[in-house]
């Protein structure tokens, strides 16, 4: 079974946030007449179309086609290939 959305259906994101940070995403939707989710898709849209440098965008596209991505097991496998 695919965990892959079908074209046309939504996803929940449920995000946790310090009560003062939610306080200033609230007032700012507010001000801007937005609700704070239609303040959070647009910033999403924003950050996806984000223009980054030539080697951040090689790496993006290595590791979505998984060119050098390594696999661990456990943290402490993580840790041990850090140190080598």
């Amino acid at each position: 079974m695919s965990t892959r959305a079908m074209p046309g259906t939504t996803q929940r994101i449920t995000l946790d946030v310090p009560a003062t940070q939610h306080k200033k995403i609230k007032m700012i939707a507010s001000m801007m007449d937005l609700s704070i989710k239609d303040l959070m898709l647009m910033s999403f849209e924003e950050f996806m179309h984000k223009k980054y440098n030539k080697l951040t965008e090689k790496v993006i596209k290595e590791t979505l086609a998984r060119k050098g991505v390594k696999r661990f097991k456990t943290l402490e496998d993580l840790i041990e290939d850090l140190e080598d």
